[in-house]
């Protein structure tokens, strides 16, 4: 029975913006991956922070739970580099697959890697210094010690092919599944949870962590120019703080339509699937992306969604999302002004989500890793 160690110390379940995207993703992944039936023994490796899974095991798991504060990064940092390769032997782990970017590089076995953006290479300026140093030169290591690269999508298989100067046969394409608790509501649980919160319809709603490259700017000046054209309602960004917000800031202060803006902080995860059916429209404007589990989250709840025409967003969308330039201001505001006043549109656009989000599948997901395990582990 080959010895799999799963690398999920990036998998959170506090209520804080680490609990996102690269959280979400390990936490769908390794659900679905122990779903299956694969003959595997494996070990998950989880931060000190995650006492109890997120969701009941369909069958046994050794956890190793790292006694170090792994929960915050640079000791997550430290830790998989000088004490993982150590565990992973005492465990004679025949392959590890780490889900952020980075192996323990010292590690003695087999190794498969997550890249889910290339963000800071692409984005440079969207990264903290030190960060985008560590993490350029630790991809770039990681990705030639693994035996495979999964890649989220084909734009991000592109990235690491052209940045990282990867062969693309070593580059597999798996694609992040919906989450099933992402899906339409009837109008009473909507109506219910809107009273709950104090909040009435209509809204736009942006949901991710604010920082630089989601251009929460420009969707905020674009807004304003939505209500001078006569949109009543409301704009929500739903998100933690990240860093550099310093622009969103400025933005809102200069809003003409500041009080019909709200920031709700970060949202919980049992909440969220009520804000997407909610919307009237999930606008999503960021200059780069993995992925965009927002516009997918969006689409499987039924609701209309504009993203950005960059990177992966299109991918994702498929033909059910209007795409623009994230940058321009006027595009965006025309694109929300038009789809906000044709109640039509809005329902073609939302019977096309659904259809385009039935396309990502957990369960698809883990069989092709479970696949590329096998590869990986072949000594031929």
């Amino acid at each position: 029975m080959p010895r799999i160690g799963l690398n999920a110390l990036v998998l959170r379940t506090d209520a804080s913006y680490r609990n996102a995207g690269p959280s979400r993703y390990a936490t769908n992944l390794v659900e679905a991956l122990l779903a299956q039936p694969s003959g595997h023994d494996f070990t998950l490796f989880l931060n000190e922070q995650v006492r109890k899974l997120p969701f009941k095991p369909a069958r046994p798991v050794r956890v190793l739970r790292t006694r170090a504060p792994t929960s915050r990064t640079g000791i997550r940092v430290l830790w998989e580099h000088l004490l993982a390769p150590w565990h992973i032997g005492s465990a004679r782990l025949e392959l590890v697959h780490s889900m952020l970017n980075v192996v323990p590089l010292a590690a003695p076995t087999r190794h498969v890697v997550t890249v889910h953006d290339l963000s800071f290479m692409r984005t440079p300026g969207a990264h903290p210094t030190h960060r985008r140093w560590y993490l350029t030169a630790a991809t770039w290591l990681s990705a030639r010690r693994a035996k495979s690269v999964l890649a989220d999508s084909c734009a991000t298989k592109d990235d690491v092919v052209d940045l990282l100067g990867i062969d693309p046969s070593s580059v597999h394409v798996v694609y992040p599944g919906r989450e099933a608790t992402f899906h339409p509501r009837s109008m009473a649980e909507v109506n219910e949870f809107l009273q709950s919160k104090n909040v009435s319809r209509p809204f736009v709603l942006f949901v991710g962590t604010l920082e630089p490259r989601k251009n929460v700017d420009v969707l905020v000046r674009a807004f304003g120019e939505v209500a001078r054209e006569g949109f009543r309602g409301d704009l929500v960004l739903a998100g933690g703080s990240g860093w550099a917000t310093a622009s969103i800031d400025t933005a809102l202060g200069e809003s003409p339509v500041r009080r019909r803006i709200h920031r709700v902080g970060y949202v919980k995860q049992e909440d969220l699937p009520y804000w997407y059916c909610a919307a009237d429209l999930v606008v999503y404007p960021s200059s780069y992306e993995g992925f965009g589990i927002p516009v997918l989250e969006a689409m499987a709840s039924g609701t209309p969604v504009i993203t950005s025409n960059r990177s992966s967003l299109p991918e994702v969308a498929g033909n059910a999302a209007l795409t623009v330039d994230p940058h321009d201001i006027q595009q965006l505001a025309a694109a929300m002004t038009d789809v906000l006043a044709s109640p039509e549109r809005r329902t073609q656009m939302s019977e096309r989500g659904l259809v385009q989000a039935g396309k990502f599948d957990w369960t698809v997901a883990a069989e092709q890793c479970l696949k590329l395990y096998r590869h990986a582990l072949d000594p031929s």
